[in-house]
């Protein structure tokens, strides 16, 4: 079974309105850039307009939930936009069903990226993408609930077994101790319960891209360590089977939530939705006497093999690529170290986040890494509900990631 034959039927649909959407003239540059940074993005599109007479941006606005589904509809349907940012872990998977250009020409100074970053979007010896922004994950809490609950707020808790005990303690009434997300486009979940089984030792495919390795112990442990918020602890809302991470903290936010894993760009959006709010962030919980972990999280800039207009959007990712525009395109850190000595990514409030960077890893480069995400996400779900436990659920995920192994 191809990735391109897994696509379900519906995407069709999608696959028409993406041909038809994505038409471009010969001087303009369709871009496909997430609302999350649309303001940024409109900014950056009339300063290259304004450098560029006579070349005009058409940008499409993207949302998270069904994205990578969206895009690998868009690449496959001949008509694609001429820019598609995207997450970093979906570029080699991409390139690797050979539909993206080589960006090599782009990035002539790679020591000037951060290596990691690099490294997510080579495949083949070729750069595929140019990474733009890079993000690790912590654990955001209320200074004030601790306290409430008779918890040292200068001493968050570190593992496992400290967090369920004081998650646990927060719960009560309509607050609950630890927001975990199981809805939503599956990415959410994905990036924040894959670390407990890094930290645990485990692995949601071997090494080598081989073998599936998501139902072995130190998996399913770290996916009932997961799941166990809301199934056993009740520490978690029953919402929990619709809430992504934006949920998750507007939960925070309006005092429901006393600790949730957050990206750094949660930080200043808490505080929006709150200023009253006090609250810090803490490294990701492992088990004792193991090391923290994170998803090296991030978004690349790549370019469809079909694009009506490659040269266009080359040229527009030189330029937001350029270390001035790459600040202002990301509110996380950059993926570039000349523009990380902008004001605002030096704020102490991101020194945990900093210091997480260390312990962020990268996705494994499998083509059909999507859909071994999927069938995993798939699995965590069907704990969450109550249909199976988590070594039934992994059992399932195994057999399907297996066969997407060997596809």
């Amino acid at each position: 079974m191809t990735a391109k034959n897994a696509l379900p039927l519906a995407t069709a649909a999608a696959a028409a309105l993406v041909v038809q959407g994505s038409m471009a003239f010969a001087d303009e540059v369709v871009w496909w850039a997430p609302n999350w940074r649309e303001d940024a993005a409109r900014e950056l599109a009339a300063k290259f307009e304004a450098e560029n007479p006579g070349t005009t941006v058409r940008l499409e606005i993207t949302v998270s939930d069904g994205l990578p589904t969206k895009i690998l509809t868009a690449l496959q349907s001949g008509s694609p936009p001429d820019l598609i940012n995207a997450q970093h872990g979906w570029v080699v998977p991409y390139a690797q069903q050979g539909l993206l250009m080589p960006l090599d020409e782009l990035v002539p100074d790679k020591d000037d990226f951060y290596p990691a970053a690099i490294k997510y979007d080579t495949w083949d010896n070729t750069l595929w993408g140019v990474p733009y922004r890079i993000e690790s994950i912590a654990v955001l809490y209320n200074v004030d609930m601790f306290k409430e609950a008779g918890l040292d707020p200068d001493n968050p808790p570190k593992t496992w077994d400290e967090v369920i005990e004081a998650a646990k303690k927060l719960t009560h009434d309509d607050q609950y101790g630890f927001l975990i997300t199981g809805g939503g486009e599956f990415g959410n979940t994905v990036f924040r319960s894959l670390p407990f089984i890094w930290e645990n030792g485990g692995s949601i495919i071997s090494e080598d891209m081989k073998t599936a390795t998501v139902n072995e112990p130190a998996a399913v442990e770290a996916v009932k360590f997961y799941t166990d918020m809301l199934v056993t602890h009740h520490v978690s809302p029953p919402s929990t089977l619709q809430n992504d991470g934006t949920a998750n903290r507007h939960l925070f936010a309006q005092g429901k939530g006393a600790m949730y894993e957050a990206g750094q760009f949660d930080v200043p959006a808490v505080k929006e939705e709150n200023p009253n709010i006090n609250f810090k962030a803490m490294m990701m919980p492992a088990p004792a006497g193991k090391d923290p972990a994170s998803i090296l999280g991030g978004w690349s800039m790549v370019v469809p093999k079909d694009a009506p207009n490659p040269e266009g959007a080359k040229k527009l990712i030189s330029f937001l690529a350029k270390p001035e525009n790459m600040s202002v395109l990301t509110y996380t850190f950059p993926a570039r170290k000349s523009a990380m000595s902008d004001a605002k990514f030096q704020d102490p409030e991101l020194q945990v986040y900093r210091d997480m960077l260390p312990y962020a890893r990268t996705l494994p480069p499998h083509k059909n890494w999507i859909q071994i995400t999927q069938a995993y996400f798939n699995g965590v779900q069907s704990v969450l509900t109550g249909d199976a436990t988590p070594q039934e659920a992994m059992d399932i995920a195994a057999e399907e990631i297996q066969l997407l192994l060997e596809d």
